[in-house]
């Protein structure tokens, strides 16, 4: 039986490759030919350049600056696409939604904010196609990627999921929301990837590659707040730092970094996990793999805006104790052991989400 995925597999950014994995392989041990949808149009692509166009004087500047990195960046894309070759089997790209095939038994939209209409390019997660017979549309872990759904936004999606044979949410207010809307059941489910444990992500674990003892930072926006809280928590381990910022290496903000790592793949991305002492993030998917592999970890909510997907995992887990929303008067109050988690919450949630991506592909 065929199923076609729609997800964000094509950015270079960790946590799309992540959860496209763990989804595509958990439908692939359950029988099904899985295909990933290869859609990504020119506003796409022209969002994940390393170049686009200067806006001031000042970011002429910065991409002058940056173009020193310009090797790790190739190196890193080329690892993020060999990834993709060896694990996915992709269809042809498609750039315009006119051509796309959905030519499938079932069609299923993947997890992480493919939900958020208010970016044009979301339109085809929806799956505006019209289903024949037998054919079913599917969402596992869609997000929103919004704090507040106002008027506006029910009135854009209304009528795009309510030909969902099967609708799911990560985040519990989401659920309810679609229950709302639609009129059925909705379950609140976990993202993809905690569809696989943790000796399941070590067969892609690379080997370790720092020998010291160490405290791994992944910044997608905190910058000099991340380090900061790495400085409070830190014992004799090195501060090993994986950025979005392709600067960082230069950028006063990082003072105190020991290692800098530009251009890691997926697999070094899941080892740095792996062998970590602690870690500290402001990523949701850096915080499910610190959870996954049972990792003393901190979370910091550098943007309000995007904080909603982290508070409702950790809720989910009661967890908030290693949420950090501000520095100032949360630093002193950070657990200093391990992680606890309480497991029963998490095997219920765990069985929830697979009882219910099990029957949505029957």
């Amino acid at each position: 039986m065929k199923l076609g995925l729609l997800t964000f597999h094509f950015p270079m950014n960790y946590g799309a490759l992540l959860q496209t994995y763990a989804l595509n392989l958990y439908i692939k041990n359950r029988g099904f030919d899985v295909e990933i949808i290869n859609y990504y149009s020119n506003e796409h692509k022209a969002k994940y350049n390393f170049y686009q166009k200067p806006t001031s004087v000042r970011n002429f500047f910065y991409y002058i600056i940056k173009t020193i990195f310009i090797f790790s960046y190739l190196k890193k894309s080329y690892k993020f696409k060999r990834f993709r070759k060896c694990y996915f089997k992709l269809t042809r790209r498609y750039k315009n939604l006119d051509d796309v095939s959905f030519d499938y038994d079932k069609v299923m939209t993947g997890s992480d904010q493919v939900f958020n209409i208010n970016y044009s390019d979301r339109y085809i997660y929806f799956q505006p196609f019209i289903k024949k017979n037998g054919q079913k549309k599917i969402a596992y872990a869609p997000s929103f990627g919004v704090n507040t759904i106002d008027k506006a936004f029910w009135e854009k999606i209304e009528c795009l999921v309510k030909d969902f044979d099967h609708l799911s949410c990560r985040e519990s207010d989401g659920s309810s929301f679609l229950k709302e809307m639609t009129g059925k059941d909705v379950p609140h489910v976990l993202d993809p990837v905690f569809l696989l444990n943790e000796s399941e992500w070590s067969t892609i674990a690379s080997k370790r590659f720092i020998k010291e003892k160490y405290l791994f930072v992944y910044d997608l926006n905190g910058k000099k707040s991340l380090i900061d809280i790495a400085k409070r928590i830190k014992n004799t381990e090195k501060i090993v730092l994986l950025s979005n910022d392709p600067i960082a290496k230069v950028r006063e903000e990082y003072k105190g970094v020991d290692v800098f790592i530009q251009s890691a793949g997926i697999e070094e991305f899941v080892g740095l996990i792996k062998y970590s002492e602690a870690i500290v993030t402001d990523s949701f998917h850096g915080t499910a793999m610190s959870i996954i592999f049972r990792k003393p970890f901190y979370s910091f909510i550098a943007l309000e805006k995007a904080s909603f997907r982290i508070l409702s995992l950790l809720k989910s887990l009661s967890l908030e104790s290693r949420l950090i929303k501000n520095i100032e008067t949360d630093i002193g109050s950070l657990p200093e052991t391990g992680i606890e988690i309480d497991t029963s919450i998490l095997n219920t949630l765990l069985y929830q989400s697979k009882l219910y991506l099990n029957n949505s592909l029957l």
